[in-house]
């Protein structure tokens, strides 16, 4: 567990709200040794995407963020003429002077994060991988968003297939179940399908299919899970499982954990 006497708070979905995290971090009372972990979705949405990324880049104590799928879809248009996007946050980056650092920023983001016993995804972990292959998997996507070929790649991973995972997976069908477990589960069956269209509150039954930190195989229930993405859930604290999307976007609650004792802060939508 992560010490108690150094401060790691942990925000969930952002969806370019800049003025909304700005006044969440002014709760935290931040000192140089405490950090901030982003659950992923900074950008798309929300007003003031490029903002949010310069905001947070320039946090001058230790930061990580984790790729959500906003994140992804954002820099799979990065090419695309500004004109062409219905989203002005989004426009808000293409338009940008300084718009090449925000991208490369961006795509050097982690898919999952790994420290102590704390794990950090934006969407969910299979039930079959164990944190040394959480490790292993993200560092697999992470090369290939580093590489001259970055873009090419990501015009690969769009797609509900294959939805159940595989060790024999090979090339971008390999890859892009690796991003859609990381960014986009939610619902697995119990022999471990995927079903990426079903959105509701995990209060509602849906037959065949259970909240993937429910699976009864979960490798890594020893480990805490941090994540976001799943704002019909919204905020879920459990000895193993943490859940942060609380629907700031749609007018909601941008929600924090100090991990060291699980104290939760909160901030309306103000932007």
């Amino acid at each position: 567990m992560l010490k108690l006497d150094m401060g790691v708070y942990v925000i969930g979905d952002v969806h370019g709200c800049v003025k909304t995290l700005a006044a969440l971090i002014d709760q935290f009372e931040v000192g140089s040794n405490d950090e901030i972990w982003f659950c992923g979705d900074l950008v798309n949405r929300g007003p003031s995407s490029a903002n949010c990324i310069r905001f947070i880049s320039s946090l001058k104590i230790k930061t990580v963020s984790v790729l959500g799928n906003h994140d992804l879809y954002f820099l799979n248009i990065c090419k695309d003429n500004p004109k062409s996007i219905a989203d002005k946050g989004l426009c808000s980056i293409l338009e940008a002077s300084d718009k090449l650092d925000l991208i490369d920023w961006l795509r050097n983001r982690p898919m999952a994060h790994v420290e102590k016993n704390n794990i950090l995804v934006h969407a969910g972990i299979y039930p079959s991988w164990d944190t040394k292959k959480v490790t292993l998997l993200s560092e697999e996507v992470c090369k290939e968003l580093k590489s001259h070929n970055w873009q090419t790649f990501l015009s690969n991973m769009w797609g509900n297939y294959p939805n159940k995972w595989n060790d024999n997976l090979e090339n971008f069908d390999r890859k892009r179940a690796i991003v859609n477990i990381f960014t986009r589960m939610r619902y697995i069956s119990r022999d471990g399908y995927l079903d990426f269209l079903l959105k509701k509150a995990p209060s509602k039954k849906i037959d065949g299919f259970s909240p993937w930190f429910n699976h009864e195989s979960l490798k890594t229930r020893k480990e805490r899970i941090i994540f976001g993405h799943w704002s019909s859930l919204g905020l879920l604290i459990r000895k193993n499982i943490i859940s942060l999307d609380t629907g700031c976007v749609w007018g909601g609650l941008l929600t924090a954990v100090r991990l060291g004792d699980c104290k939760i802060y909160s901030q309306k939508l103000i932007d």
